[in-house]
């Protein structure tokens, strides 16, 4: 069983999509600029580590990652759920 996720299909190379590079170029740089500051170091491991987490391909299908899976996931999480609450009259009617 698959997990098919819609594509832009354009891809850069085997399974490197160019949603992956709009995802990991600016991680990239944060984990940059949040290492370089003194204080924030381990933050930046922490988020680096998130990000390659993130990046994991998944066996469920050839070309998803990990942040895909947690996207639909939280989709499920958040959904607006309705409920309708409908009264029925299941008493003995018989006359």
């Amino acid at each position: 069983m698959y997990i098919t996720i819609n594509s832009i299909k354009k891809t850069l190379g085997k399974y490197v999509e160019l949603t992956d590079l709009f995802i990991a170029v600016p991680s990239l740089l944060i984990f940059i600029v949040l290492f370089t500051i003194s204080p924030l170091r381990k933050i930046g491991l922490i988020f680096i580590a998130i990000i390659l987490f993130l990046m994991l391909p998944i066996n469920l299908s050839k070309k998803n990652r990990m942040y895909k899976v947690m996207i639909l996931f939280f989709k499920y999480i958040f959904r607006i759920k309705e409920f309708i609450y409908t009264k029925e009259n299941r008493g003995n009617n018989a006359k």
